[in-house]
């Protein structure tokens, strides 16, 4: 599939050595095992600890293409990660290496109808259009190659932090946070002064007695 052979040969990630099952289902057969796992709307594929994909059964041969395309993008980077990949590194690159964009239309003449073209156009829910648009921005930012770079290691490493492709240095402490502290530090020691102060005025008031 395209987007295996983009992270083999265009990124340059090894190819793992495990071996992926991919099941096709009925959506009104599937095993219980797999009902939670598409519940959600527009759910099609699932991928299970890089070694097993799932894809529901449909008549239109682009969708199950990119859908198997998109799961085999988790697959891939998850058998060759040594750390587990966050949620928006996953959806980003199996978005980015699959379909490539926010909707599509999928259609292929009809069987029954001479002429007729039947299909249906799939949208990305916002969650995954926006880790689409995260990729997309770190590409343009940086260039193709520079993302590639960063990217090869981010999977082989486990480590996905982007300050490092975009030259940003380390977090710091932010000033408004050291000013916090201080302001922290001489308040405890006023409030600590004043008990002291009326510890000693009660002491001598009580010699009285």
């Amino acid at each position: 599939m395209s987007s295996v052979v983009t992270l083999r040969d265009k990124v340059g990630i090894p190819a793992p050595t495990e071996a992926v099952l991919v099941k096709v289902f009925d959506r009104k057969k599937l095993p219980r095992v797999l009902q939670e796992a598409f519940d959600r709307p527009g759910m099609v594929g699932v991928t299970i600890n890089g070694r097993y994909i799932a894809i529901l059964r449909t008549e239109l041969h682009d969708e199950y293409a990119d859908t198997l395309r998109h799961e085999l993008v988790h697959a891939y980077i998850t058998l060759a990660s040594p750390e587990p990949l966050p949620l928006w590194f996953q959806e980003g690159s199996a978005v980015r290496f699959s379909m490539g964009k926010d909707w599509k239309f999928y259609g292929q003449p009809s069987k029954d109808q001479v002429g007729v073209i039947v299909g249906k156009t799939v949208e990305l829910p916002n969650d995954y259009k926006q880790k689409l648009q995260s990729f997309n921005y770190l590409m343009e930012t940086v260039g193709e190659k520079k993302f590639y770079d960063w990217y090869k290691v981010a999977v082989e490493t486990g480590d996905v932090d982007t300050r490092t492709l975009l030259g940003l240095g380390p977090v710091r402490e932010q000033p408004q946070q050291r000013h916090a502290i201080w302001v922290y530090v001489v308040v405890g020691a006023i409030v600590l002064g004043i008990l002291v102060a009326a510890l000693i005025s009660w002491k001598r008031e009580s010699d009285y007695y």
